[in-house]
């Protein structure tokens, strides 16, 4: 399972089959448009949210998970050190990371 956490604008490229993603209306509007179409698991989550807390519930809510991208966020030593070794951490730019399994 191909999961999206995205922290900034609303979801594009490549397809996925769970997505979290910040609250703002556009978001709101684009996640009701999926029902059905992504995981019944997927989620909006509030603005300022911590990066971390999300990657858990996202583990948590899709223990299937084979790839996480997150966008709008930095990889920092504390998310890469935390995920250990549930998930291989890598900086895709400044503010977008992936985990896999390792």
């Amino acid at each position: 399972m191909k999961v999206l956490i995205e922290f900034e604008g609303a979801p594009g490229g490549a397809s996925y089959d769970a997505v979290w993603i910040i609250d703002t209306p556009e978001n709101r509007a684009w996640f009701e448009r999926q029902v059905g179409r992504i995981d019944a698991n997927s989620a909006v989550f509030k603005d300022g949210s911590d990066p971390l807390a999300i990657i858990w519930n996202v583990f948590e809510h899709h223990p299937n998970w084979a790839e996480i991208l997150v966008r709008g966020a930095a990889l920092t030593p504390a998310i890469e050190g935390a995920v250990r070794p549930d998930a291989s951490a890598s900086s895709e730019g400044p503010a977008e990371f992936r985990l896999t399994r390792p």
